[in-house]
């Protein structure tokens, strides 16, 4: 009988939208001119006609953008800005289509049949759907309605952002867990294909296999296509490490010269880190593609799972940078990038056993070693001698089948069996064997 009407309480815990970022449609979002300079040569690659461009490639795009919004790809290294996810994936697909073009197709014209339009379409949405399980493990992202107000927790397998809320805020979660994330591939991959687009792939089983391989990041099996969308994923990158090197030198002053960690410029220390690994990378592509530096010819080796960097390598880059002083801070400059492999410990330095000789050689592993690649580059054959010229796209098919040289790492130990607890966990044999015994003693 108190109960006054005709006045809503307001929301509890709501949040300022200046602190959520807006969700968009995939028109507000794709209307840069760049995005847009990115989807018209992507169109004119693709050789599809207006209707079937719109409805396999452009819906893929479009629920891909209602999907990642404007997240960022990684926290500190490429496309680390908000939107960075969505451009790296157009840079990617552009540069497929491209490689596509160059190493597919022999016949000279711009006229594709339709089963090479086939093919050429598995690779397009493999290109633009590349690591998408990552938006499952990667990002803890919290949906708002337009008020501001919490909604829910989003979960990329059940839904797009687009449908779920108007506002959100993200973080990165940490630690990375590369199995589950190719599995998610798969799954986020069918969840957001047009129906036209995979009923066309399904219905090829060649064509199925490779996109399936595509997707779950099984290059070897994916062949010639595999090694064509790392190469393509590598352009992508590099892409970005260009216009940061020549942002930050502008912004500086220093066109001809690279801040070093006494400079007084207004610089994060991580972005004089990041500057210095992105310099590294350039300096030894340059190497590589002037062929002073040359792959499996030390210090470079091309060891199970990429690239060796062995400080000599870090000394070599110093003698042409006399600025850097410390081989240790090239060393975490590269490794700033996020284009390492790490051991089970954490670790970034690994040892290899060369075949044949029992040398030991160690260092880190440029895992994403495809960024440092030119187009063309000099290889020398450690069983013959010969020294012989290479394109990007054959080192990294090549380079899966390497057997030059043997991981030392410690073997891990295999894991024990386990049982589920009344609270729902998982717990090893033996603690769950100590806790009944525990509680019979109690008892």
């Amino acid at each position: 009988m108190f109960h006054r009407q005709g006045k809503k309480a307001k929301p509890m815990f709501a949040k300022p939208l200046k602190d959520l970022i807006a969700v968009m449609t995939p028109a507000q979002l794709l209307a840069t001119s760049k995005r847009q300079e990115l989807l018209e040569k992507i169109k004119d690659s693709s050789s599809f006609d207006t209707h079937r461009f719109d409805s396999i490639a452009m819906i893929l795009i479009n629920n891909l953008v209602n999907h990642c919004q404007n997240l960022p790809e990684t926290t500190n290294s490429y496309y680390a800005s908000l939107g960075g996810l969505l451009d790296h994936a157009l840079n990617r697909t552009e540069a497929a289509l491209h490689l596509f073009r160059d190493y597919i197709i022999q016949t000279g014209t711009d006229d594709l049949s339709e089963e090479q339009q086939l093919w050429l379409y598995v690779l397009l949405s493999a290109a633009v759907l590349q690591g998408i399980g990552k938006l499952q493990i990667d990002y803890h992202v919290e949906l708002f309605d337009m008020n501001g107000q919490v909604l829910k927790q989003w979960n990329p397998v059940l839904e797009s952002m687009t449908s779920m809320g108007s506002y959100y805020q993200y973080n990165f979660e940490k630690g990375h867990d590369d199995d589950l994330r190719r599995r998610l591939n798969l799954l986020l991959a069918r969840l957001l294909m047009p129906a036209s687009g995979f009923s066309w792939i399904a219905a090829n089983t060649q064509a199925l296999t490779v996109w399936l391989a595509l997707l779950n990041e099984d290059w070897q099996s994916a062949g010639t296509l595999g090694a064509l969308l790392v190469r393509a994923d590598a352009m992508a990158i590099q892409r970005y490490f260009n216009e940061f090197m020549l942002k930050h030198l502008a912004r500086n002053g220093r066109l001809n010269r690279i801040t070093t960690f006494v400079d007084t410029a207004p610089e994060s220390l991580l972005d004089k880190e990041r500057l210095m690994g992105v310099e590294f990378i350039h300096w030894l592509t340059n190497a590589m593609e002037k062929g002073e530096i040359m792959i499996n010819k030390a210090p470079l080796l091309m060891v199970p799972g990429g690239l060796l960097m062995s400080v000599e390598m870090y000394r070599m880059f110093m003698q042409e940078h006399p600025e850097y002083k410390n081989w240790q801070a090239v060393q975490n400059g590269l490794l700033s990038l996020e284009l390492h492999s790490v051991g089970a410990d954490g670790n970034p330095i690994s040892r290899f056993e060369q075949t044949g000789t029992q040398q030991m050689h160690s260092g880190v592993v440029l895992s994403e070693f495809a960024v440092a690649l030119p187009d063309e580059m000099k290889i020398h054959n450690m069983h013959t001698g010969k020294v012989s010229t290479i394109s990007a796209v054959e080192l990294i098919h090549t380079a899966q089948f390497n057997s030059n040289f043997t991981s030392k790492q410690h073997a891990a130990n295999p894991t024990s069996l386990t049982h589920l607890n009344a609270s729902g966990h998982w717990q090893k044999l033996e603690e769950s064997l100590h806790l009944q015994k525990g509680n019979i003693t109690g008892g």
